[in-house]
């Protein structure tokens, strides 16, 4: 595993309180905290697009947009529409 370094900013408080309690490795909690909150951010980005995914092909399949038209026939028609 090659490793990068980030900087942090944080007020001099929230400072001073993290030097008080130096046996707490502070990195290691930082690290676990990012990696928790990507693999839940991962997840939720996953279901939206299920979600979304599924959402569009019930439209496109309703034919609500497309009147039984070709797509050809639909670009075509949106293309006059904005002339």
């Amino acid at each position: 595993m090659s490793a990068v370094t980030i900087s942090v900013r944080i007020d001099k408080a929230l400072h001073e309180e993290m030097k008080f309690h130096d046996e707490v490795n502070w990195s290691a909690i930082l690290r676990k905290s990012i990696a928790e909150q990507i693999k839940k951010i991962g997840s939720i980005d996953i279901e939206r697009a299920k979600k979304s995914a599924q959402l569009i092909d019930k439209i496109r399949m309703s034919g609500a947009f497309d009147k039984g038209k070709t797509s050809v026939e639909v670009i075509r028609e949106w293309r006059r529409k904005r002339k």
